[in-house]
């Protein structure tokens, strides 16, 4: 599986690319894509379109990890991070990728282990889980690729999940087919005994009287 992540921003969107194959996961490539902020805001957003088309269509990803956004104090900045979010997720949906989207501290829990983990926790992280031999940089491009790992952890751990409730399931259908069979099995005990019983003239008053004729002789 191959997963791009986004850490969207209109001054600087970084992605990355990571590959799965089981639990190892690599990454492919990463980077980021920078505008001015004197350049106009429909050519900013068109060059992150247009470098994250190109991204995709040399990595051929499958799926894309994106950060949410909230609108906290600084709701400037958080409107122009939507704007680039936005031109980020468009040129996924017209490559046709699945979307995911995690929250910081998701991200942060499925990469550290605590949503509460700092910048270099996550970058060290990120470096560890990836194999790589130096820390990802700029930052945008770190937190691109831990919004892949997180896809990526949280798929594997929704698969073993549902792997998990699979064998369940099928333990519950082996055991009520078990049931099933004893049960069938006692009935047909119960039925045989039965027929045993009346052959042997136990409340069958034909074979009683021949019975108590053959005595009287």
């Amino acid at each position: 599986m191959i997963i791009l992540g986004i850490d969207p921003g209109l001054a600087h969107t970084g992605w990355g690319v990571v590959e799965t194959r089981g639990s190892l996961c690599r990454a492919r490539a990463y980077g980021c894509v920078t505008t001015m902020a004197s350049e106009p805001i429909d050519q900013r957003l068109g060059r992150i379109f247009d470098d994250l088309t190109e991204v995709i269509g040399r990595y051929h990803p499958s799926q894309l990890s994106i950060e949410r956004i909230f609108f906290g104090e600084n709701t400037r900045s958080a409107i122009a991070t939507a704007h680039a979010r936005g031109a980020a997720i468009v040129a996924c949906s017209n490559a046709g990728l699945a979307v995911g989207e995690f929250t910081p501290m998701q991200i942060k829990q499925a990469v550290v282990g605590t949503g509460s983990a700092d910048k270099r926790q996550v970058i060290y992280m990120v470096r560890n889980i990836l194999g790589l031999d130096h820390d990802p940089k700029p930052d945008h491009a770190a937190d691109a690729l831990a919004a892949a790992i997180c896809y990526a952890n949280l798929k594997r751990t929704r698969n073993i999940a549902r792997a998990v409730a699979t064998d369940q399931l099928r333990e519950q259908e082996r055991a009520q087919r078990e049931a099933d069979a004893e049960a069938a099995r006692q009935i047909t005990a119960a039925a045989t005994a039965a027929n045993i019983a009346r052959a042997q003239g136990k409340g069958d008053p034909l074979f009683s009287t021949r019975a108590s004729r053959r005595s009287s002789r």
